[in-house]
């Protein structure tokens, strides 16, 4: 990483998050403390008077004092200006003298023409080939004859508005082009990020029609739903005025797609349909429920993702990522959740050459999360239901209630009952009861808790988080098992030795052995963190089973690399509390992935009395 790019990498995070801390900024730029205590020092004296980052108890802060300063560094001034030495402005210039050459161009010429050796050259021509490759673009070359690109009009522009113009700034637009967008965009109140791009748009986009480069055909999967808006149609006539040439409806399209790759409130757009849409949909659908086995509607899905799965193609095809506004925490919030987005990201890469990034993953993690709960609820009943128990007379009773109305929202249905009415036995479904007396119950489905500090809020609040947890960790359609694991030479022996335990316990059918195997031969369960999550349908056994396979030795394989096993037989009839169950318990899988203190604690377990009493400390299985 070049210094400029790293100053970069620093004042983006700052920018999308003004608190940062210290450590997180270091690991996250995968660099000692040193180095980055000395980049913001540089960085500093860059930017100073007008921006400056505060480093106070191990934490940075974002101080701007000049926005204008601040969005024209965004645009990548600091790039454009760096010393044209560095490898990163070599490699744009590379990138830019190959797209517009009508020719193949000689190495030695282009070493020439950036002041470095040879070798120096070729080094930055590998840069230079993964680039173009990531926009399926390929840098062809022959011996006496030179290098050229070879790739779609529509890559070669977005590998130059994405990779060339932040350094190399396109002199084509005129200052009346300049005044009117300003103008245009204010009207409409247009995102700066997107004003930029568009202007990047334009630019290349003339200066590619007048070297006779032109889009001769549709864009697979883009939809562009202005053509017809006010703002495109005087977008259109002052460029074919101005510029004196005549845009196809491929440019037009081509035009547009700044607009077009996410949200803006001032242009109307109407309700995202395509066929094409929810064919994608549908396919997504299909793997992400083949590999995870899990069940969701579909349609109702689909009728909430489809209005952002429109712009996220758009994005997809035309190499732009959302941004990041919750700053990666959907991953640590609902970890199976965001399984199932990793797999639908696979997906929609597959189809589209571009990969996603967490912030998208993230994204599409909210829908499977959202569908998840809505499934979830009408399981086990939007509203938790709650009981009071109380002895001390109506308004006590009614100040109670008032109380945790208060404190645990609007979404529990509460009974009032007097100790004499109130019989556990017959009302064991409830998620919590509340009492201010003593009940005379050993056992309950349902966690007790006496009213001892009515009007102590943060007492309230844990008493109802403790509530939560007992239900977390009393999975009752889950049946737990442990298996230390000795060395083995691959990844398919270890499963075979889990499903031989399962086995001698005659805990699965006959078929299951196949087909775990055969199912890990279609997709690898291998979901990195040092997990593995084979899963399959069982047909022996009642209950799902999980099995916690402890390596003894950590298991690794080129990229793969396994600690921890957590093999799932799933009945082959689910009913709707075991689905329910299932879902908790595979978030609580890929939550383990996440958290290094649950990890930590895993690895001590010896035992399977272990592995259940690590269970209930921790209210995970």
């Amino acid at each position: 990483m070049t210094i400029v790019n790293r100053w970069y990498n620093i004042l983006e995070k700052m920018v999308s998050q003004p608190t940062y801390s210290l450590v997180d900024m270091r690991s996250e730029l995968d660099i000692s403390m040193q180095t980055l205590q000395k980049s913001i020092q540089q960085l500093n004296d860059v930017l100073a008077p007008s921006i400056q980052i505060i480093s106070q108890d191990d934490k940075l802060m974002l101080e701007v004092y000049d926005y204008t300063e601040l969005e024209r560094i965004l645009s990548g001034s600091l790039k454009r200006e760096s010393d044209f030495n560095s490898s990163s402005k070599r490699i744009a210039y590379l990138l830019k003298r190959l797209i517009k050459s009508t020719s193949p161009l000689l190495i030695d010429d282009l070493a020439e023409e950036a002041g470095v050796s040879r070798s120096t050259l070729n080094k930055d021509l590998k840069q230079v080939k993964s680039l173009a490759e990531s926009y399926s673009i390929t840098i062809s070359g022959k011996p006496n004859r030179g290098l050229e690109v070879l790739g779609s009009e529509l890559n070669l522009r977005l590998l130059y508005i994405h990779q060339v113009a932040p350094y190399f700034e396109g002199k084509t637009l005129t200052e009346a082009t300049s005044s009117f967008l300003e103008t245009l965009l204010q009207e409409y109140k247009i995102p700066k990020e997107t004003k930029e791009l568009l202007r990047k748009t334009i630019s290349i986009m003339v200066e590619r029609i007048y070297a006779s480069r032109v889009l001769s055909c549709p864009i697979p999967y883009y939809r562009n739903d202005l053509t017809e808006t006010p703002l495109v149609e005087k977008l259109i006539y002052h460029i074919e005025m101005t510029y004196k040439i005549s845009l196809s409806q491929f440019e037009i399209d081509f035009l547009c797609f700044p607009f077009n790759i996410r949200f803006i409130d001032t242009l109307s757009k109407p309700s995202y349909q395509s066929e094409q849409v929810a064919n994608i949909f549908q396919g997504i659908v299909k793997k992400v429920k083949e590999t995870m086995l899990v069940n969701f509607d579909d349609e109702e899905l689909f009728e909430e993702i489809k209005s952002h799965l429109g712009p996220l193609i758009n994005r997809l095809i035309f190499h732009v990522q959302a941004n990041d506004i919750f700053h990666g925490e959907v991953q640590t919030q609902y970890p199976f959740a965001f399984e199932m987005a990793k797999i639908a990201g696979e997906e929609l890469s597959a189809i589209f050459g571009s990969e996603l990034e967490l912030s998208e993953i993230g994204y599409l993690a909210l829908y499977f999360e959202m569908i998840l709960r809505k499934q979830n609820s009408v399981v086990n009943g939007s509203r938790k239901q709650i009981a009071v128990v109380c002895t001390t007379g109506r308004g006590t009773a009614a100040m109670i209630i008032q109380q945790l109305r208060r404190i645990l929202g609007n979404d529990v249905d509460i009974t009032q009952y007097s100790e004499e009415d109130f019989n556990l036995d017959l009302n064991q479904d409830y998620f919590a009861i509340f009492t201010t007396v003593p009940l005379k119950y050993k056992d309950s489905k349902s966690p007790v808790i006496q009213v001892n500090h009515l009007f102590d809020d943060q007492w309230l609040q844990e008493e109802w988080q403790r509530a939560n947890a007992f239900h977390q960790k009393n999975l009752e359609t889950v049946s737990l098992r442990f298996l230390r694991l000795s060395p083995q030479k691959t990844y398919q022996q270890y499963l075979l030795n889990m499903v031989a335990e399962l086995e001698k316990l005659q805990m699965i059918d006959e078929g299951f052995r196949n087909r775990i195997i055969d199912r890990e031969k279609k997709q690898s369960t291998i979901f990195g963190g040092g997990i593995a999550f084979p899963h399959t349908i069982n047909q022996g056994y009642a209950k799902t089973i999980l099995m916690f396979g402890k390596l003894e030795e950590p298991y690794q394989k080129g990229d793969d690399w396994i600690e921890f096993i957590f093999l799932v037989a799933i009945p082959s009839e689910i009913e709707s509390k075991m689905e329910s169950e299932l879902l908790e318990l595979y978030d609580d899988i890929f939550r383990i992935a996440g958290e290094p203190s649950l990890k930590e604690a895993l690895r001590a377990v010896e035992t399977e009395t272990e592995f259940l009493s690590f269970s209930k400390s921790k209210g995970v299985f």
